[in-house]
Order: structure tokens, then C-alpha cells, then sequence
């Protein structure tokens, strides 16, 4: 089976006031969006998992622990 990993910031750690982002973009949007591109690879037949990480210093270790999971599965 096909396996892909989405790996991303957390939405909820964006700074929404940044000016160069589209106005009205927020979290709620972009997981809609994550949820609407899993849908589509699962009906593909492929799995989708997602790996949303926070920019601090728990990131890689928590980016290290969901591909040696994925290797276990």
C-alpha cells in the first residue's frame, strides 16, 4: 500500500496577523484543507497520515518518533 506523510506546522502555531498571509486564513481552514487532501489519497487507496509539528525545540524529536513508528506499521 501506498503510505504518504503529511508533515506541516501546527496550524494552530501560525501567526495569522503576518501580512503576507491571505486575509481570513486561519486554522479552521487550513485543517479543512488537510482533512479534504487525506480523503482524497484514502480514496485513492493510499494512507494518509499527518504529522503537524509546533516550531519548538520538541519538533524533530517528534517528527524522529512518527517515522520510526511508521517503519514499525
Amino acid at each position: 500500500m501506498t503510505r504518504i506523510l503529511f508533515v506541516g506546522e501546527k496550524p494552530e502555531t501560525v501567526d495569522f496577523s503576518d501580512p503576507a498571509l491571505p486575509p481570513g486564513f486561519d486554522a479552521a481552514r487550513i485543517n479543512a484543507g488537510i482533512a479534504i487532501a487525506v480523503d482524497k489519497i484514502a480514496d485513492r487507496g493510499w494512507q494518509g497520515d499527518t504529522c503537524t509539528i509546533a516550531p519548538d525545540d520538541a519538533r524533530c524529536a517528534m517528527l524522529e518518533r512518527q517515522l520510526n513508528q511508521d517503519e514499525v506499521n
